[in-house]
């Protein structure tokens, strides 16, 4: 069932992406360090169609499974909804916010939940980053997210660091650095770096005890 919603719903943004105000953006990443075997790949998606932004991720975990997983945002960074699906803990689940200015309703599987908290609350600028909007060098903005399984709220601080030039699956460019800090947390960061289309195209991720790294492979 989830999963027919999935296609049904990759094919409603496929159709909307036909007209003369339409983008579409593509990366494929696969980790890098540590190894994994199996098949393991990251495919990133970004439409810009209607006043609207959709970022649609799919991840291929090592035994085949597929991860969903979709935001969507007016162009201002303001969400409008988010879900995230997939089969863990024995059977299939689908989590889903939609915001609006009088709220959000959560629902986690069969469960609802709501907050009066606006949809304002959680605009995020750096979705604009690179591809609309061009922030300075040391330019900081703490985004406030609201948890997909639960009704609390978190907060990540975004800093853009810098150029840099990198080869990536054959191209030699120059991208853009973002350091993300979970605020209060220490020992945790991710940086992230993005092409001059605003997509990620190489991921750095360090715990208190791991180290991982995705990187580009390939450019759709």
């Amino acid at each position: 069932m989830s999963s027919d919603l999935t296609l049904a719903s990759l094919s409603l943004l496929i159709s909307l992406a036909i007209g003369p105000d339409i983008s579409i953006e593509a990366r494929t990443l696969s980790p890098v360090s540590p190894g994994e075997k199996g098949v393991n790949l990251i495919l990133n998606q970004r439409i810009v169609a209607e006043g609207r932004i959709v970022l649609v991720s799919r991840t291929v975990q090592p035994d085949g499974s597929v991860f969903f997983s979709q935001r969507e945002y007016k162009m201002d960074g303001t969400p409008i909804s988010s879900w995230q699906e997939g089969h863990w803990s024995n059977r299939w689940n689908h989590f889903e916010t939609r915001y609006s200015s009088k709220g959000g309703e959560q629902k986690i599987n069969e469960k609802i939940n709501e907050t009066t908290l606006p949809d304002r609350t959680f605009r995020d600028p750096t979705v604009l980053w690179f591809w609309r909007i061009h922030p300075k060098v040391n330019e900081t903005v703490v985004v406030t997210y609201l948890a997909q399984n639960v009704i609390a709220t978190s907060q990540i601080r975004y800093t853009y660091e810098g150029d840099e030039e990198m080869t990536l699956a054959g191209r030699k460019v120059i991208v853009h650095r973002v350091r993300e800090d979970p605020v209060g947390t220490k020992g945790v960061y991710t940086t992230w770096w993005y092409d001059d289309q605003g997509m990620g195209v190489k991921r750095f991720h360090k715990t208190t005890q791991h180290e991982y790294t995705d990187e580009l492979v390939a450019w759709k």
